[in-house]
């Protein structure tokens, strides 16, 4: 259900194919409400209400009964039997079986990720590491992106932060194990799913740093100024200005020979974007644009730093 609504059925015969069917309209509408809800049963007038929710006033039973109607003769064909998968309990409410033969991937990702994500990082054991693999590799899309009903957009929302969350989990159980490439993976695909994330940017500079490409690290923070810039007019959090202006400081103090952690602070100044000449004979023009680069960006963070945020 990832992406579109569809389905398809097992006919039981391994040399038989299995061919998707995609649910369009009210009728589509109608099979995800209920699929995402399965073992509940709604009534009419509730339906109604979800599936036409600016329309409900002018919406009879007549025209609900004729959408459950389509439905049911799209997808309860042989070898289902009507009322195999959607059915109406005593009071005529509407849902699908709980133990209807259909398996659903969003259903699958739920029980895989929320069990795990309610546990606290130093609990997960090894199995619940597999169960976060797993429902990463089934979430393949937001779910139900041909929708623009307001309950089918809570729940792409919902569902997506599950999988955001799950990702950023990874991120740390990766990164706390020592395995600072998947946890870099496992941050940019965070980002890739929400660039303004700033917490998630400021960990992937300290991943690029952990794992020796300060270069990297700081051209994330360029990259999530960039963002922030253009979609929200803002600049980074104080915090971030401090990692960055940190991860600068680090690298200029590994071109001088110094220690990164015993540079006093009084003693930050800009230094000459020129050396002497007696050194710069010994720098070649790639060192000397590197060296200015460095020197400017560590400007700029300190310029960042003394700007005040509103």
């Amino acid at each position: 259900m990832f992406g579109v609504v569809s389905y398809s059925v097992d006919p039981g015969d391994a040399a038989a194919d299995v061919v998707p069917t995609h649910v369009s309209g009210r009728p589509g509408c109608l099979l995800a409400y209920l699929a995402l809800a399965r073992g509940r049963y709604f009534s009419r007038s509730e339906l109604v209400s979800v599936l036409w929710a600016e329309q409900a006033d002018s919406v009879g039973n007549g025209t609900f009964n004729t959408v459950l109607w389509r439905l049911r003769k799209l997808i309860e064909r042989p070898p289902l039997s009507p009322g195999s998968l959607i059915a109406c309990d005593r009071r005529g409410a509407v849902g699908m079986h709980l133990q209807a033969p259909v398996q659903l991937d969003v259903e699958a990702f739920a029980q895989r990720v929320l069990p795990v994500l309610s546990r606290p990082l130093e609990r997960m054991s090894e199995a619940d590491v597999e169960a976060l693999r797993a429902a990463i590799a089934l979430y393949t899309a937001d779910i139900l992106t041909d929708l623009a009903d307001e309950w089918a957009l809570r729940e792409r929302e919902k569902h997506r932060r599950y999988y955001l969350n799950a990702l950023g989990r990874m991120m740390q159980v990766c990164s706390l194990a020592g395995d600072y490439a998947s946890a870099i993976r496992y941050a940019q695909a965070v980002l890739d799913r929400d660039a303004l994330r700033e917490d998630v940017h400021r960990e992937l500079m300290r991943l690029f740093m952990q794992s020796g490409q300060r270069a990297l690290a700081l051209r994330q923070f360029e990259l999530c100024r960039a963002a922030l810039r253009q979609e929200l007019a803002i600049q980074p959090m104080p915090e971030t200005f401090v990692l960055y202006q940190t991860i600068v400081q680090g690298a200029l103090s590994a071109e001088c020979g110094a220690p990164a952690h015993g540079m006093p602070t009084a003693v930050l100044r800009l230094p000459a974007l020129i050396d002497p000449p007696v050194q710069r004979t010994t720098l070649s023009p790639r060192e000397l644009i590197e060296s200015a680069r460095l020197h400017l960006a560590r400007a700029d963070a300190q310029l960042q730093l003394s700007l005040p945020f509103l």
